[in-house]
């Protein structure tokens, strides 16, 4: 069985350069060989999508997740970090995801981030 994960972060708001804090906490145990937290700036159109920026926690844990274990981590925003936009075509965001590194498909748990642009 998968585990299910929730993200929690300490606030929704961030600039340039802060770091991000949080928990994964583990809903559902389950099988596991590894659990991360990548934090990545997106870049997506309608037919194109492609990670151009990925920071990694490194691993939380190692082996299967038990239910109701909670593990925190803190990222580092670089400190060029470019704001989220939105166009008539496409996106980019900053976005967290908790990965749990399984055989076969790994489970992951998303969470948008909103990066404010840098103070001029």
């Amino acid at each position: 069985m998968s585990p299910r994960l929730e993200l929690r972060v300490d606030r929704e708001r961030y600039a340039p350069g802060d770091t991000v804090t949080g928990t994964v906490a583990v809903l559902e145990g389950g099988r596991s060989r590894a659990l991360e937290v990548l934090l990545q700036y997106n870049e997506r159109t309608e037919d194109y999508a492609a990670v151009a920026v990925s920071v990694s926690s490194g691993p939380l844990q190692a082996g299967d997740l038990a239910t109701g274990s909670a593990f925190a981590f803190r990222l580092a925003l670089p400190p060029d970090a470019l704001p989220n936009h939105r166009s008539d075509h496409g996106e980019l965001y900053w976005e967290l995801d908790a990965k749990s590194e399984e055989r076969g498909a790994d489970t992951h748990e998303r969470r948008r981030i909103d990066v404010e642009p840098a103070a001029s």
